[in-house]
């Protein structure tokens, strides 16, 4: 009898291991876009963290016009980020898929792995990055006279 190749599960490997691939090097090769200096990122945060609460307290609503602008462009980082997730979200999905036809445990859990990894490494990259640039917006704040 011959034995059927894991043609989906194969699939959810390759798709895993691009998205991982892809998340790495956005890490360590990125930001491809030109990216404001982190001065300049921190001082719009605490300004429209001063708005908002003066906005709040006035009973008025808040949008600033930066975030407005900036929610129509799209540039290289964000559709590595969304290729990243898309791929990731692909790999676990054939690989359920993989289980279902009942292709070989390994592969389907290698293509689940991969893709779980690609998204996790995303999030905690970003998770670290938020913690970091709280920290930061909150010293400046302090210093303001904020606290």
């Amino acid at each position: 009898m011959e034995r059927k190749r894991p043609v989906v599960g194969s699939i959810a490997i390759a798709l895993g291991a691009a998205a991982l691939l892809l998340a790495i090097a956005h890490f360590w090769g990125g930001p491809f876009t030109q990216q404001p200096p982190t001065e300049k990122t921190v001082a719009e945060k605490a300004v429209a963290i001063r708005d908002a609460t003066v906005a709040a307290l006035k009973g008025e609503e808040y949008t600033p016009a930066a975030e407005v602008a900036k929610r129509s462009r799209w540039d290289l980082d964000q559709l590595a980020r969304l290729a990243t997730g898309v791929m990731a979200g692909a790999a676990i999905i054939l690989a359920v898929v993989s289980l279902a036809m009942h292709e070989p445990l390994r592969v389907a859990a290698g293509g689940v792995i991969l893709g779980g990894a690609a998204l996790a490494f995303q999030f905690v990259i970003i998770a670290i990055a938020a913690v970091f640039m709280a920290i930061l917006i909150g010293a400046v704040l302090g210093e303001l006279g904020f606290d």
